[in-house]
């Protein structure tokens, strides 16, 4: 997720109705103690860039897609780190809704 620390609270929130309630549980949590406090902390501003992504699986009412990122990540030292990530992201069908399982880094 890109997100700056000015308003990351925000940036975050408006990703939770993408996740499944699950999910959306672990990740509020992680965000709450983890990500939002350290961006605050550090100044770190994410930009996330998707250059591609390919279906690993695929069934009726679940799937997994690899995601593959370029992420700049820059703090307040105000030097940019440049990180090429790969993701697993699995989606389930809830209702007639595709939400977010899991994300797991590769």
């Amino acid at each position: 997720f890109a997100y700056d620390y000015q308003t990351v609270e925000r940036s975050l929130t408006a990703a939770y109705p993408l996740l499944t309630p699950d999910y959306r549980a672990e990740f509020q949590k992680s965000a709450n103690t983890q990500i939002i406090p350290e961006a605050k902390k550090r100044e770190v501003v994410v930009q996330a860039n998707v250059v591609g992504a390919g279906v690993m699986s695929a069934q009726r009412d679940s799937a997994s897609v690899m995601v593959y990122m370029n992420r700049t990540v820059t703090d307040k030292t105000r030097q940019p780190l440049y990180d090429g990530s790969r993701l697993r992201v699995d989606f389930k069908k809830v209702g007639k809704q595709w939400l977010i399982a899991y994300i797991t880094p590769i």
